[in-house]
């Protein structure tokens, strides 16, 4: 988080294990994980998590940036009440669940073509009508041995925002030497979280071949 109100956080049921990794200067938080340098943003601490913890991680974990609910406005509902595989937008293999507030066409999202049942936003290579200038092909080939995932059109899906949950036999599908491979791209490349977030379905869908 950087300096955000996390009392939402109360919120939560007292069984739902909490970290909070910090990137900010202003402490609120009592047991929080302070990062330095402030790099790679939200996108960064979400897989150094995983590299981190790899070994240990929870049957399913779910990450959130410190203030969620522009992107995932019912996230303290879903998982008070365990309705995570009924209210993701993007399911893959019953194992990744993406999460967004909006749900269909009329909000710029269309249903998913490359990872099954569910509505993504989709950018071209180089990030556009999203972010101009950003090298999605770039990413594809540092971490992908496989060819892009176009079916016939050049286009990326992926989750607005970039919240999802995961099992942990999922996590454990991409080794850890490869969440290594990404946390290194993030912390050496200022572009790369949004790279990243574009790439993250495909990260986590193992259809798609990963270097490592």
């Amino acid at each position: 988080m950087y300096d955000r109100d996390l009392s939402w956080l109360s919120e939560l049921n007292d069984d739902v294990k909490v970290t909070v990794y910090r990137k900010g200067d202003k402490s609120s938080y009592n047991g929080e994980i302070f990062l330095t340098p402030n790099v790679g943003r939200d996108v960064h601490t979400f897989f150094r998590h995983l590299y981190v913890n790899y070994y240990e991680l929870s049957d399913i974990t779910f990450f959130a940036q410190d203030y969620p609910f522009d992107h995932w406005g019912n996230l303290i509902e879903v998982i008070n009440n365990d309705t995570f595989k009924e209210g993701c937008q993007l399911n893959i293999m019953d194992g990744y669940y993406g999460f967004h507030n909006n749900d269909t066409w009329m909000f710029g999202l269309y249903l998913s073509k490359h990872h099954g049942n569910g509505y993504v936003l989709f950018c071209s290579h180089d990030g556009v009508p999203h972010h101009l200038g950003v090298d999605v092909n770039g990413g594809w080939t540092r971490l992908f041995n496989d060819e892009y995932p176009f079916d016939g059109i050049s286009r990326y899906e992926f989750i607005p925002g970039g919240h999802f949950g995961i099992t942990k036999e999922h996590a454990h599908l991409r080794t850890r030497d490869f969440y290594s491979k990404v946390v290194e791209i993030l912390e050496n490349d200022a572009s790369s979280p949004w790279v990243i977030e574009r790439l993250e379905c495909y990260i986590f869908n193992p259809k798609y071949k990963t270097i490592i």
